[in-house]
């Protein structure tokens, strides 16, 4: 609540960066941009993936995990509370972040953050967006925001003729399982009564975004087509739960890091919300996701291969 309260007096006595004086760092940063996206899926250990980069020597993470440059503006949602919290006590956040195995804020995350309070409400602007990775120096860095997965065509377009030579990292999860992680997700944050009903669910799937994040073949193709075929990396959320290590080392690889360098402390199988709660799937709505993703889920099998051709037998299909 105090943080609430002093939040709003500083919007009040102008202690927030000012909207007309443009950050140094958008101003002078460096044009490199970032040396790869992660385009999801949501639901498909993207969260982990930020986690082991996070703590990687090779690597320089935002201080925000998904940026949401391409797809909303909300700048604001993350970057004003944390840049809050920073000005009135960083010692005592940075010891918070720590304990919830986070990186703790540094002088230069300060100035990022104030950077990216200042773009919330400008227009889309590629040069801008470059700069924000200026600090990562000589290491890498990029955005991991799985919804860029599914953002218009002609945004994808735009970030693969403006960032040629960024790589394309893509986590695969069978389609069925991460949409009803991703609805499980929703029921919590939400709070929604009889989250288990079949209606709820197929209200959700109507008017929510998740058959469109459970479409990895048509994810990727739009993706690839657009420019990004010789730089995509392909994964599977599989492999996090068998082999994590096996997966980390694959990917920081495909990115340029060495994967025989360990992520601070954090084990390879680090996961922060495999506790979390979820609704139990009644055969009623097994069948109902069964016969829209049905399709989906063979086609994956076909042109992945690898742990996807497992996936249609999970449904007899």
């Amino acid at each position: 609540m105090l943080d609430v309260l002093r939040m709003a007096g500083d919007r009040l006595l102008g202690r927030l960066p000012d909207p007309a004086e443009m950050p140094e760092l958008l101003a002078q940063g460096d044009l490199r941009g970032p040396d790869f996206f992660c385009i999801g899926m949501q639901k498909g250990g993207t969260r982990w993936l930020f986690d082991q980069l996070n703590h990687h020597p090779d690597f320089w993470m935002p201080a925000i995990k998904e940026l949401h440059y391409f797809n909303e503006n909300i700048h604001l949602k993350w970057a004003e509370p944390l840049y809050t919290k920073a000005r009135y006590g960083r010692s005592r956040l940075n010891r918070k972040l720590t304990r919830s195995h986070m990186r703790p804020l540094e002088d230069g995350d300060i100035e990022w953050l104030r950077a990216l309070i200042w773009l919330h409400g400008k227009p889309l602007d590629f040069d801008r967006y470059k700069r924000l990775f200026s600090p990562k120096g000589d290491r890498l860095s990029g955005d991991i925001t799985p919804t860029y997965a599914i953002i218009a065509d002609e945004k994808v377009q735009a970030a693969c003729r403006n960032l040629p030579d960024a790589k394309v990292v893509y986590v695969v999860r069978e389609p069925i399982e991460r949409f009803w992680s991703h609805y499980c997700m929703m029921a919590r944050q939400q709070k929604w009564e009889n989250a288990a009903d079949f209606a709820t669910v197929e209200n959700f799937i109507r008017t929510g975004s998740g058959i469109r994040h459970s479409s990895p073949t048509v994810n990727v193709a739009r993706w690839k087509d657009a420019g990004a075929a010789d730089r995509f990396g392909l994964f599977f959320f599989d492999e996090l739960r068998t082999e994590p290590a096996k997966l980390r080392a694959k990917i920081i690889g495909f990115l340029g890091g060495d994967p025989g360098k360990p992520s601070g402390t954090l084990p390879p199988g680090f996961n922060r919300k495999s506790t979390d709660p979820k609704v139990v799937m009644s055969d009623k709505v097994r069948e109902h996701l069964v016969d829209i993703l049905g399709d989906e889920i063979r086609r994956a099998a076909a042109e992945f291969g690898g742990p996807a051709e497992a996936w249609p037998k999970k449904y007899g299909l």
